[in-house]
């Protein structure tokens, strides 16, 4: 894999990981980013086991590590009605004894600092990518053209990497999008939680994740055309909001579609969003990102043939995301079940059912479910 170069269309969370972890394996490495920031948007998420193992499966543990330092560990969760009456808890301490990692709660900011920071690419902000070919060419919004060995569509859900692999005429049918408003709180003394809490009602549902620095990142679902305080969530979101400096105020429209089987062609691939956009519901858009860089990275590590690693990497992923995505859209229709309703089965539910069901998706697929245990890299080799 030495001296392989790559180009990766998109700074995202997706992105910036596989930038590290190609870089640590000897690839030369260049970001086109879109914009001119360097830090992106959004307030704040989870980053589950299933992703952590991800960062420590290349055998370097320096991303693992720093990412790790971000987090404010969660050992439960707790889901209730709009009135804060608790049905179901949600038991992470088994995820944290049998993969070393518990849920962690962060700002998206600081990660995306971080990764920038550890990803040793060339990363170009204001490069726009608007096209590509499969033989390894991508075409900037000046007009000028670059080539590489691989290249990576990481550029979302509107990737033009993606569009250009489609045929002439096609077109992208997206899901209705998911709306709503999330912030991060300067607050010590509204909440004092530990866990994340999920409050369903009103057709949708709002949450409570705690972060470092007596900081909490919050979300409602709803309409993004009026403010959030009014929308008849729980006073205690109504106080979080309040307390949400405005710069930290987002709104959220997300698309997704389902996954296909084959999202690239020769030279190209796809990861993140721009493969597999997921709806928040089950919080692992970014995770599923991270994981399917450990992924593609382990097989370019593993091969001397790129074309056929971007194949087998494509197959690899194919079923995972797939199952990722219905959870996440079997989440949508709980939400719209009538309140009373749910709120009976939430209370028969055996919470063992209850932490099932929610962390299904966080934990490590098996080519990366040992990567914690001393002497063990990618796939349980040593």
């Amino acid at each position: 894999m030495t001296g392989l170069s790559v180009i990766i269309a998109g700074g995202g969370v997706g992105g910036l990981t596989l930038a590290g972890m190609l870089t640590r394996q000897g690839a030369q490495v260049t970001v086109l980013e879109k914009t001119p920031s360097r830090l992106g948007q959004g307030a704040a998420l989870a980053i589950w086991p299933n992703a952590m193992l991800g960062l420590l499966s290349s055998g370097d543990a320096e991303m693992y590590e720093e990412v790790l330092a971000l987090g404010r560990p969660v050992y439960h969760a707790l889901m209730g009605s709009l009135e804060r009456r608790w049905y179901g808890r949600v038991d992470l301490r088994p995820l944290s004894k049998r993969y070393g990692v518990t849920g962690l709660g962060m700002v998206r900011t600081e990660l995306m600092s971080t990764l920038v920071k550890l990803s040793g690419a060339d990363i170009r902000y204001g490069h726009e990518v608007v096209g590509a070919t499969p033989d390894g060419t991508v075409t900037l919004s000046s007009g000028e053209t670059l080539r590489a060995d691989v290249v990576v569509g990481a550029d979302g859900i509107g990737s033009a990497v993606r569009r250009a692999l489609l045929p002439p005429g096609s077109v992208d049918r997206l899901g209705e999008p998911h709306t709503g408003w999330q912030g991060v709180a300067d607050q010590t003394d509204i909440w004092d939680g530990d866990g994340p809490e999920f409050m369903f009602g009103n057709g949708g549902a709002a949450g409570l994740l705690p972060l470092n620095g007596g900081r909490t990142y919050w979300f409602v679902d709803g309409s993004i055309e009026t403010r959030p305080e009014t929308q008849g969530w729980p006073e205690i979101m109504n106080l979080m909001i309040a307390a949400t400096p405005p710069e930290q105020l987002a709104k959220d429209r997300v698309y997704t579609r389902p996954p296909v089987r084959n999202w690239g062609s020769g030279r190209i691939t796809l990861l993140g969003d721009a493969a597999h956009p997921l709806l928040p519901t089950v919080g692992q858009g970014a995770c599923m990102a991270i994981e399917s860089a450990a992924v593609l990275a382990a097989r370019l590590r593993d091969t001397t043939d790129p074309v056929a690693a971007l194949r087998q990497y494509e197959s690899d992923r194919f079923k995972r995301v797939t199952t990722v995505f219905k959870r996440s859209i079997t989440q949508v229709r709980q939400r719209a079940i009538p309140d009373a309703v749910r709120n009976r089965m939430l209370a028969t539910m055996p919470d063992k059912a209850i932490t099932f069901f929610f962390t299904g998706s966080a934990k490590p697929i098996p080519e990366f479910a040992d990567a914690h245990l001393p002497g063990r890299r990618v796939g349980g080799r040593a």
